[in-house]
């Protein structure tokens, strides 16, 4: 079941990223074009909105089913897309909330779709060829679009076509996922739980849990957009030019992809929080260096981003493994939701932050920062989900 799962789920998150990053990319060039970056910055400011209901789109996740959800999701979200060729505000407001609800309801129900088909032993595997899936998807999308732009006539065609072509690749998710065949009822619950699931005392019992996840949440969210949206200019900054700094930036890729490899491969269930407690540290710790070697010139910059990378995305994937181990299955659309909300307010006040720290202490005190944090999230995650425990969960060592 585990392979058949994994390959259902890697080629599905290869066509859903795909198309979302060739879309990201193409749009605000293709608006640009038409003069409505106007009308593209409040469509984004839509999406976020939409995507900030990520607690109640797990709640219907948990309700509807995870495989239905990410099938329901994904062509709502392909419809949100199509929808870009629109540049009038009103229009842009409508698709925007379409797109950004279908696309909050695919990432948040992949995780009940997972935990309804998987044994907790086969987790670590499948999160890992997610996560894989997700970068291949990011790549998929970057190069498809650049190569569209390459070969039109005008920039603009260029940004219209991969903005048709990106529909038709959420398109092909969709009717992968469509023939995927459905779980088991309730296969990952023990047999001891019944059906019938009291939902609304499940949500009282795990405040708690939802709210130790909402501040790991936050945490993340904050210092990932303190580094991510800076990162060419700090590799800029610290002596590489725009060409490098986009070659340094697609090596990091490549070591991400190879470091979730070898998790989806050779990871298990078994020690999840030694494996994310050394590689949060080994993320802290690189970039409290990076900041001390801005000055160093660009090949140990690069060194040092591309290491890092490698150490964020085994972070990433095992800190989603502990998760996955400490949420009710009964409640893991609505808990994973509340997370994600977390992460997302997280991730906008460091956007809002960040400006303003680069501009008062510039590269050297942003990485400074995000390296504290990353290494204060190392500790605090442990410290809040060790000794976690439900009826529907496993312990972890």
């Amino acid at each position: 079941m585990t392979l058949g799962l994994r390959r259902q789920l890697g080629v599905f998150t290869v066509l859903f990223a795909g198309g979302m990053w060739m879309s990201k990319v193409a749009q605000p060039l293709y608006f640009e074009q038409l003069d409505a970056l106007v009308a593209f910055g409040i469509g984004y400011a839509v999406m976020a909105v939409v995507g900030g209901f990520s607690f109640a789109w797990g709640a219907f996740a948990d309700r509807f089913g995870g495989l239905n959800s990410v099938r329901l999701g994904t062509l709502v979200y392909g419809i949100g897309i199509t929808g870009r060729l629109f540049t009038d505000v009103i229009p842009v407001v409508i698709f925007s909330a379409v797109a950004g609800a279908g696309a909050s309801l695919v990432l948040v129900a992949i995780r009940p779709w997972v935990r309804a088909t998987a044994s907790d032993e086969e987790i670590p595997q499948i999160v890992g060829a997610r996560s894989l899936g997700n970068q291949a998807g990011l790549l998929l999308g970057t190069v498809g679009a650049a190569s569209i732009f390459a070969l039109a006539a005008t920039q603009g065609d260029g940004a219209k076509t991969a903005l048709l072509i990106a529909p038709a690749l959420v398109a092909a998710a969709f009717v992968w996922v469509l023939l995927s065949p459905k779980p088991a009822a309730a296969s990952s619950l023990p047999s001891s739980v019944p059906p019938a699931v009291d939902v609304a005392a499940d949500r009282r019992r795990y405040k708690a849990l939802a709210l130790r996840l909402a501040i790991i949440g936050l945490l993340s969210g904050f210092y990932v957009s303190l580094v991510a949206p800076y990162l060419p200019l700090i590799l800029t900054n610290g002596g590489a030019t725009a060409a490098q700094a986009a070659l340094i930036m697609a090596f990091m890729s490549v070591a991400q992809m190879g470091a979730t490899w070898l998790f989806s491969r050779y990871s298990t269930g078994s020690r999840p929080f030694a494996l994310f407690a050394v590689s949060e540290v080994l993320t802290g710790v690189i970039t409290l260096a990076a900041a001390l070697a801005l000055g160093l010139g660009a090949p140990w910059i690069a060194v040092i981003f591309i290491v890092r990378a490698a150490f964020v995305s085994l972070a990433i994937a095992s800190e989603e493994t502990i998760q996955y181990a400490v949420i009710p299955a009964q409640a893991t659309g609505l808990i994973f939701g509340i997370s994600q909300t977390a992460f997302l307010v997280g991730d906008t006040l460091g956007g809002v932050l960040g400006a303003p720290l680069w501009l008062n202490v510039g590269p050297e005190g942003l990485l400074l920062t995000a390296g504290a944090i990353t290494l204060l999230n190392a500790v605090l995650l442990p410290v809040l989900l060790r000794n976690v425990r439900s009826e529907s969960m496993v312990k972890v060592a």
